[in-house]
């Protein structure tokens, strides 16, 4: 009977040896397949909320001080003139630009730093474009942070004759981190977005001052 008993406890142990390897090997090969197929597909859905969030948050934070501070052509540049009307040289206001430019890149910065609650479709797991956005969602708090860089570009365009299109842009740069539990990212997002413009009736002159 004591042998019988050492045998079962034996055969017991070799079973639940068994059963935990199988645990072990089934746990394996689903982080290989998570790894392998879902983590592109979470890097890549990350990649691209994140890209639509910075741009939506730089849009919105332009506009708004655009208006706020309602800023116009001759805040931002001068266009001196001859006495018969001849233009003779086109300057910036760099104090005016400079402030403009670090209120955007702080406000920017602030809404940057934050969360937001998204839903993935099941179905977008799996890569199978005809199960793409299909299925119930899988809730995911996707968190933000980055770097923001701007500057103000211009640009001459002819307007007709004798006239010329001159714009303001402010190309702003944000590297923005994103992080979905699990999964992070880090996407480069350049956004151009026209801040003034008018046209200049004359002849522009080829040198420029202090406008790039």
């Amino acid at each position: 009977m004591r042998n019988l008993g050492k045998y079962r406890k034996s055969r017991s142990r070799r079973t639940m040896r068994w059963k935990t390897g199988i645990a072990v090997l089934f746990c394996v090969a689903f982080m290989l397949i998570l790894n392998e197929h879902v983590r592109p597909i979470m890097e890549s859905i990350t990649t691209n909320q994140a890209r639509v969030m910075s741009i939506n948050i730089i849009n919105s934070v332009v506009a708004e001080e655009l208006k706020k501070n309602e800023v116009s052509y001759s805040d931002l540049i001068s266009v001196e003139r001859s006495d018969s009307g001849e233009v003779l040289a086109i300057t910036t206001n760099m104090v005016k630009m400079n402030e403009l430019k670090a209120v955007i890149i702080q406000d920017v910065q602030d809404r940057m730093d934050s969360h937001t609650d998204v839903g993935i479709p099941i179905g977008t797991f799996t890569g199978n474009d005809f199960l793409h956005g299909r299925g119930p969602e899988v809730p995911l708090r996707l968190t933000l942070s980055g770097n923001v860089n701007a500057e103000f570009k211009s640009s001459f365009q002819s307007a007709g004759i004798n006239q010329t299109k001159h714009q303001i842009y402010l190309n702003i740069h944000t590297s923005v981190y994103s992080l979905i539990p699990g999964f992070a990212t880090t996407t480069e997002v350049d956004t151009n977005l026209p801040v003034a413009e008018t046209v200049i009736v004359g002849q522009v002159p080829q040198v420029v001052a202090n406008l790039k």
